[in-house]
This record gives structure tokens, C-alpha cells and sequence, in this order.
């Protein structure tokens, strides 16, 4: 049944203020709430993370995006955001495939790709990904709140990795990645509320997630919470400490 599982994807929907999370769901996000209060506004800092980040790489050129664990449309997302630019969307979940491909029907420049993340050398080699996206041209990878759910110590780092290798000089990995550093308690509380609904979560130190980025050289102001990254003004609301946030580009142009 639908209302057995909850599901990450519409978690995340709820606690942003959406309305297509199940009973489960809701039980699920409401008690990570009770453990740790911060999460909604976590969700929503993350969320602005993504405009601004995406506006500042049009800024910079960037006219090509390949967004993994996309999770569910806002209606502000990274083809809205990026008028003009191809868009490839990635997720493993079906459910967020389907709610995407609705959110881009009739646009030229969007598609979405039903892949796992883990496996980054299928989704670049996809062959829609390959259809929309010119990897011989800088490309923005988009990593926003998905690697704290690979359990696997090195395989955000080993993804990153393959990422690396496959874009041109001059593109971009945007990441953003909850920690424990400063709540160790609150985020074991909500590790074992995800592992008991067989949700694996793997908060890591920011020395861990500065680590994932690699051979990508991390652009000003560097890893820092995703609220002080390039903060939009008026300041976006105070984001819970040990969520990061960073952009980090390979050199060459």
C-alpha cells in the first residue's frame, strides 16, 4: 500500500509546505521535526540555495544543467529558474519522475531521467542526457540534499570523481549536505527514526563533504552554511548550523 512507506522525495514536499505527502509521510517528517525543529527551515534554505546558486551560474554563462535527486517539482525549479538553458533531471524515484515530466511538458530544453545517482557513469553516458547535454561545453551538475542519504563513506567523493572526468573545464558541482557537527545527538535521533523506516542517512563532518568535491576547485565563499552563500538580500532566514553548502568548479578556462 501507498501509505506503508513513507517516501523521501514527498518528505521533503511536506516540509517545504507541499501537500502530496501520504499518512506515512507525514508521521515520518513530523517526528524527524519533534527530534531535530530545524529541518523545515533547513528545507527551505536549501531550496533557496538552489535559486541562487543557479542564477549566479547563468550569470556566469553556464547554459547547461544536470540536476541529481531532483525529488519533487516547487514550481520554482531549475528549468524556471534557468530560462533559456537545457535542463536534465535525474532521479531514481518514480514518483518524481512522473511529477517532473508533467512539470516540463512542452519544454524543449527539459527532459528527466529515471537513474540513480550512485551510478554516475550510467547517467552521464544516458543517452537523453547525451541527447540534451554537450559535455564538450561547461555544464552545471547540481548535488543539492541527496549524498547524507548514501550511506557509503567514499562514494559521493568517488562520484564526484567520475563527474569530474566526464565535464569540460569550466563546468561546475553545486553540493549541499547535512551534518553533525553541531548536533550529534539531534542527528543520531533523526538516523535512527530514517533507519528504522529503512531510510538510510549518512550526515558527514564538513571536512567529509569538503572532501567530496574533489579535484573541483571550491569557488568563493567556499563551504559554508547555505545560508552565507552569496546570501540574498534581505538575508534568507537563518539556516541550522552543520548544513552546508558549496559550489566548486574544474579549472581550464
Amino acid at each position: 500500500m501507498r501509505d506503508e512507506q513513507p517516501n523521501v522525495a514527498r518528505m521533503w514536499d511536506y516540509h517545504l509546505g507541499g501537500d502530496r505527502a501520504c499518512a506515512a509521510d507525514r508521521r515520518l517528517a513530523d517526528a524527524v521535526t519533534a527530534a531535530c525543529p530545524e529541518v523545515p527551515l533547513a528545507a527551505r534554505a536549501n531550496r533557496a540555495f538552489l535559486g541562487r546558486v543557479v542564477r549566479h551560474l547563468v550569470d556566469l554563462g553556464v547554459r547547461q544543467f544536470v540536476d541529481l535527486g531532483a525529488g519533487l517539482p516547487t514550481g520554482c525549479d531549475t528549468h524556471a529558474l534557468a530560462r533559456g538553458s537545457r535542463v536534465v533531471y535525474v532521479d531514481t524515484d518514480p514518483l518524481a519522475v512522473l511529477h517532473h515530466r508533467v512539470a516540463v511538458v512542452g519544454n524543449p530544453d527539459a527532459t528527466v531521467v529515471q537513474a540513480d545517482l550512485r551510478d554516475p557513469e550510467l547517467v552521464l553516458r544516458h543517452r537523453d542526457v547525451r541527447h540534451y547535454i554537450d559535455f564538450a561545453r561547461p555544464v552545471a551538475v547540481l548535488a543539492l540534499a541527496v549524498y547524507h542519504l548514501v550511506p557509503d563513506v567514499e562514494e559521493p567523493a568517488a562520484g564526484a570523481a567520475v563527474i569530474y572526468d566526464h565535464v569540460a573545464p569550466g563546468s561546475y558541482l553545486a553540493v549541499t549536505h547535512g551534518s553533525a557537527d553541531e548536533s550529534p545527538d539531534r542527528a543520531a535521533r533523526v538516523g535512527r527514526l530514517y533507519a528504522d523506516a529503512g531510510i538510510a542517512l549518512r550526515p558527514r563532518s564538513r571536512a567529509e563533504i569538503g572532501a567530496i568535491f574533489g579535484r573541483f576547485e571550491l569557488v568563493g565563499p567556499g563551504l559554508v552554511a547555505v545560508d552565507r552563500w552569496h546570501p540574498a538580500a534581505p538575508r534568507t532566514p537563518r539556516t541550522p548550523a552543520g548544513w552546508y553548502g558549496g559550489l566548486g568548479r574544474k579549472a581550464g578556462l
